[in-house]
């Protein structure tokens, strides 16, 4: 079987399939994607290695790669293709944790050997169900807005309707009860924590069916972490919703915008010590249409973290991986769209009542709605990104090509 490796032909991964007996062929992650946000490049890495499988007439694929959209584009690829797929090497972080519960995985056996043993196709793995366990494998691993954006996305490809009802449902109700940095975790591995999960369903996944792979019994309950909870959080008027990761105490957060139209201007705003208190940031622009592609703030997540500050944030982009709490993020519709976000100046008052769930605002609707965006979308050229903007779907049913 010819299986594609991605990363160098001289990797260990090629010469694991080798002595496995199946024909390694080394598949390159594209080295440079046009400029936007995780989103859009999950989408190149996916076109991408969905080109070259096809021209190198590869008949399944292992999944590895050190940043989440190109795992992600990865997996995407193969589902495209309808050809065997599985993770390379353990789950180490709460997005190949789910891409595990989602069957991509052996549970203990040997990855190479189960795709030399007339495995499933990839996509006679996803369905609702195997969709709820990755969901729920990832959550109880911390993960948060990107992982939805991305599994959001799979139940896209394989038709698999409903995922973005699932999450808003089945997130804030499943805390984090384990970090896969952990001692726990390396011990137990995520057949131990998904044994300590009561609603996982029994599905198929390359290592046979999964309840009969889960250790029994259960191993002890890992020490009680913190960590903040996933809410949606929406405005009736204008049917806006934000995905908010807040702290599990907190009632309301409230204050008073600082609008900026870029991630570099808002950090620049945090290193420079120009908040005051009550300030919350609001990042315009960083949506699908408006980023492109879904734009993940790293630098201001570090800019924040080096201030040592609590500062809120409401952006229509993605938190960065591991965010602390106060992020409201993944909001729609997004600036680019003439959402309410882009028709927040600074100083209007905003409320996050998380009691109910509720986003207000100190402007009446009609003046609002007076108020023109300073965001404009990529919609216009004929580049990737171009095409990507104009038919991008919103973040929570994948943030993917229409």
């Amino acid at each position: 079987m010819r299986i594609g490796v991605p990363g160098p032909e001289d990797s260990g991964l090629s010469e694991a399939v080798a002595e496995a007996g199946g024909e390694p062929v080394p598949v390159s992650l594209p080295s440079f994607s046009p400029r936007g946000g995780v989103a859009l490049r999950r989408e190149w890495v996916a076109d991408w290695v969905e080109a070259a499988c096809e021209a190198l007439r590869v008949e399944a694929l292992l999944l590895e790669a050190d940043r989440n959209e190109d795992l992600a584009g990865l997996l995407l690829a193969a589902l495209r293709l309808d050809i065997p797929a599985v993770l390379a090497s353990s789950p180490s972080t709460p997005l190949s944790a789910a891409l595990a519960a989602l069957g991509f995985w052996t549970f203990g056996g040997e990855p190479v050997g189960a795709l030399l043993s007339e495995p499933p196709r990839s996509r006679g793995l996803v369905d609702s169900f195997s969709l709820s366990n990755a969901l729920h494998a990832g959550l109880a691993l911390g993960g948060g807005p990107e992982m939805l954006v991305h599994l959001a996305a799979f139940a896209n490809e394989t038709d698999s309707y409903g995922f973005s009802q699932m999450a808003r449902v089945l997130a804030p109700e499943r805390p984090a009860i384990a970090d896969t940095r952990s001692s726990w975790f390396r011990e137990h591995g995520l057949g131990g924590v998904l044994a300590l999960l009561d609603d996982i369903h029994d599905v198929s996944t390359l290592g046979g069916d999964l309840k009969t792979l889960l250790p029994d019994p259960p191993p002890p309950t890992p020490p009680e972490r913190t960590s903040p909870r996933i809410l949606f959080v929406s405005a009736r008027g204008s049917g806006t919703e934000t995905v908010a990761l807040v702290p599990r105490e907190r009632d309301e957060v409230l204050g008073w915008c600082r609008t900026f139209t870029s991630e570099e201007a808002a950090a620049a705003a945090v290193r420079e010590g120009e908040l005051e208190e009550g300030d919350i940031l609001v990042v315009q622009g960083c949506g699908p249409h408006g980023g492109p592609g879904l734009l993940r703030l790293d630098e201001l997540g570090r800019a924040i973290e080096e201030s040592g500050e609590e500062v809120p944030v409401f952006t229509d982009g993605l938190p960065p991986e591991g965010a602390g709490p106060l992020w409201f993020s993944l909001t729609t519709p997004e600036a680019s769209e003439e959402g309410m976000i882009g028709h927040l100046q600074d100083g209007d008052y905003i409320r996050f009542d998380l009691r109910e769930e509720r986003i207000r605002v100190g402007v009446k609707a009609h003046d609002l709605e007076l108020r023109t965006s300073p965001v404009e979308s990529w919609m216009s050229g004929s580049g990737y990104a171009a095409r990507y903007s104009r038919s991008a779907l919103p973040p929570l049913e994948g943030a993917g090509f229409d």
